[in-house]
């Protein structure tokens, strides 16, 4: 069980509040240093250099090539990954492993499952909305910067995405369900909160919260599911890292917060039917997810948590090859 995974070691919420703390000054400040640094320097080396203000995250008007400001827009999330590693164990008392997954070890199959078949959801749109003229793309293949790109993406967004799962549908998730003992309750709130830190973005401004804002929320809310149902991030984590790995390596546009040299540069887009595809598209992935994992039925989102009565009662029953096919 996942969420009761957050009644092992000590959990108490002044070790909640210092985890956190933690983990977003690291994440937030830390982070940031080597971005800052940078465009320090490039602007000291030529004062004339102004941001973007229709993109504050395009690090060109800085001066600096859109593969090393994506690598410096990855450092935060690593950074902060790796620090829930290190304390953990010294904070809370229990492995990573158990912000990560209801079951004994990682289930990589499950990861590359939802990692390939939200790849397969992803082509298929694209295709249809390019055929269909309701988005409208540039072809810009250069090969010494899409390779570069595409190794640096496999490295490092596996990562990042990691890092945001463990931390919102991991961590949070379970200190949440700890606090308020159902499960859909916490599943709201973190879905809330991941939409609300995204508020930032540059396509926010470029289309309107309205439309955009809801997207976010709606991906915290299917990710959640997918947790939730799965009694593990590593479904969730798998289609998180694909989504935005198809988002720098094959797509970018100009009002993108990650700006790379992808292969294909969007000229015209269409909030409003992403929006539609985006729920069209997570719909059928839990569906399918569901009939092929055996997922419990859907009131189990309702239910409520409990302290197990023994330690063990805490990980799956099945036996690693039983559920991990």
């Amino acid at each position: 069980m996942f969420l009761e995974r957050v009644y092992e070691g000590r959990n108490d919420i002044g070790r909640w509040i210092a985890m956190t703390v933690i983990v977003l000054f690291v994440w937030q400040i830390v982070g940031a240093v080597p971005l800052g640094i940078l465009i320090a320097l490039k602007m000291d080396e030529n004062p004339d250099l102004e941001p973007n203000l229709e993109n504050p995250l395009d690090f060109t008007s800085y001066d600096i090539s859109q593969t090393t400001g994506f690598i410096l827009m990855m450092i935060p999330f690593i950074l902060a990954l790796i620090a829930m590693w290190i304390l953990m164990n010294p904070i809370h008392e229990r492995p990573m492993l158990s912000a990560i997954t209801g079951h004994s070890r990682f289930r990589w199959k499950r990861l590359l499952w939802g990692a390939g078949t939200w790849g397969i959801l992803l082509t298929i749109y694209a295709v249809f909305a390019t055929i269909t003229g309701i988005q409208k793309i540039i072809f810009q293949f250069n090969p010494a910067t899409l390779f570069t790109l595409a190794a640096v993406s496999l490295l490092f967004i596996p990562l990042q995405s990691g890092f945001e799962e463990v931390f919102f549908r991991g961590y949070l998730m379970q200190g949440l369900a700890k606090l308020l003992k159902y499960r859909w309750l916490p599943l709201l709130i973190t879905a809330l909160i991941f939409g609300a830190i995204h508020f930032a973005n540059p396509e926010v401004k470029a289309y309107g919260a309205l439309i955009t804002i809801p997207q976010y929320i709606w991906f915290g809310i299917f990710f959640g599911i997918c947790v939730l149902m799965d009694e593990g991030l590593e479904l969730a984590w798998g289609v998180h890292l694909t989504n935005n790995l198809f988002l720098s390596v094959f797509f970018t546009q100009d009002s993108s917060a990650i700006q790379t040299p992808a292969l294909f540069r969007i000229t015209d887009i269409n909030p409003l039917f992403d929006l539609i595809s985006l729920l069209a598209l997570s719909i059928i992935f839990i569906f399918v997810a569901h009939k092929k994992y055996k997922w419990p039925v859907w009131n189990y989102l309702l239910a409520k948590i409990g302290q197990p009565e023994t330690e063990d009662e805490n990980l799956s029953e099945f036996t690693d090859d039983e559920y991990d096919e």
